[in-house]
């Protein structure tokens, strides 16, 4: 019963918006993880005609009496109706079974009006034909090696694959990514939280577009780096590896709890070079002796977040998504145009702030929003009120050109 009332439960956090299926299949309390986690999103998939089925066959109210909650109620059925059948004895068995006729009629009736024969063809649409993110995992070069960690995942029975898109990897086949040596690409579905090779360090789950920031900054050896807005710590970790654990990193975060979680996950990942910061990075000076000497900045201000996909998003259509897998805790895909200037404006701010300290050669700046006001207007102002520091241009080969550049100021180009 444990699985169905912990997966039930993550069904109706999702609804009421309270986490993503990543972060709530993940957490701590959940026994059975991979079990959770395939039962959570098989049950998404059927979502809409696991309700109707539920509501025609009134299931929740023949079983008021028990209080079967509309979230353990979806996994039950999806499980009679589409999974395994019910894997467990005791109270939930009984009142499946009790009403099992009611309920495979309904499905038929279903199948009948929409003239499928396949249960999968009851799947709408947006999900059968989605576009699915690969998982992406960083190999973690201050444990390990790209060589290496590839030769451990051939042991484990994966097969190097080089011709398929990333996003239509299936089975066990990873890939190493074109733009990025040490990001490799495995399918979606891949189960990773016990593989040995992430419990040991030698990789770290992180997206493509989080590692943009840290390989595009490329600190040399011995330097001295600021992370302005570093918790949880994937690109400050990111940072560590480039140098090779020489130099300084000063991470900068103004919550004393994800802090503590930069701290133990860099610590992990045999960081060694890192300046954990609770502060505000815009009350810092570069007179201070302690950053006279910081050369390199990477910048991942608060956002609207509204550029970030999530690999299992196609499951949550309908249901806005109000946490994310975000580096920051006040990024929300929030769109409204108050919060969009309020937030353009503090990025401003930002930027112009970095470019003060007096040794600095290069900052990244970057957000995962898809809003020109928090993109090319923040860059335009700052190029703008500044002669100091200009625009990088060709920074990855083939690299198709977005948005506004210098040459094309209007951004049509």
């Amino acid at each position: 019963m444990a699985l169905y009332n912990k997966a039930g439960e993550i069904l109706d956090k999702l609804e009421a918006q309270k986490g993503t299926i990543r972060s709530l299949c993940l957490a701590d309390d959940v026994a059975d993880k991979k079990r959770t986690y395939a039962l959570v999103c098989e049950s998404l998939k059927y979502k809409e005609v696991l309700q109707l089925i539920i509501k025609q066959a009134g299931l929740l109210e023949a079983e008021k009496s028990k209080k079967l909650k509309k979230g353990v109620a979806n996994v039950l059925v999806y499980d009679l109706l589409f999974g395994r059948g019910i894997q467990t004895g005791g109270g939930y068995k009984e009142i499946i079974t009790k009403h099992r006729t009611r309920l495979q009629a309904e499905l038929a009736k279903i199948k009948i009006k929409r003239k499928v024969r396949d249960n999968k063809d009851l799947i709408p649409a947006h999900i059968r034909d989605a576009v699915v993110l690969p998982r992406w995992v960083r190999v973690n070069t201050l444990v390990s090696s790209v060589k290496k960690v590839l030769d451990r995942f051939e042991k484990l029975g994966y097969r190097i694959d080089t011709e398929t898109p990333p996003p239509e990897l299936k089975g066990l086949v990873l890939q190493q990514d074109k733009h990025i040596p040490e990001l490799l690409a495995l399918p979606s579905s891949t189960d990773l939280h016990d593989n040995p090779l992430l419990l040991d360090g030698s990789i770290i789950i992180q997206d493509k577009a989080s590692c943009f920031p840290a390989y595009v900054l490329n600190p040399p050896q011995g330097a001295v780096c600021i992370d302005a807005c570093a918790a949880p710590g994937n690109k400050t970790s990111h940072l560590s590896a480039i140098m090779r654990n020489t130099g300084k990193i000063y991470a900068f975060d103004m919550d004393k709890r994800r802090l503590g979680i930069l701290q133990r996950l860099t610590k992990r990942a045999g960081c060694k070079n890192i300046d954990p910061t609770l502060g505000n990075f815009l009350e810092t000076s570069g007179s201070d002796p302690r950053f006279k000497n910081v050369e390199y900045i990477l910048l991942d201000p608060s956002c609207s977040g509204s550029g970030i996909v999530g690999r299992m998003d196609h499951l949550l259509e309908g249901i806005p998504a109000e946490e994310n897998d975000s580096e920051n805790p006040s990024t929300t895909p929030s769109t409204t145009e108050s919060r969009i200037t309020s937030l353009a404006t503090f990025q401003l701010s930002a930027l112009l702030h970095a470019l003060t300290f007096p040794s600095l050669k290069k900052v990244v700046y970057s957000t995962c929003s898809k809003h020109r006001e928090e993109n090319e207007e923040v860059v335009r102002a700052v190029l703008e009120q500044q002669s100091d520091f200009v625009l990088a241009k060709g920074v990855f080969e083939g690299w198709e050109t977005r948005g506004w550049t210098q040459e094309d100021p209007l951004g049509e180009g």
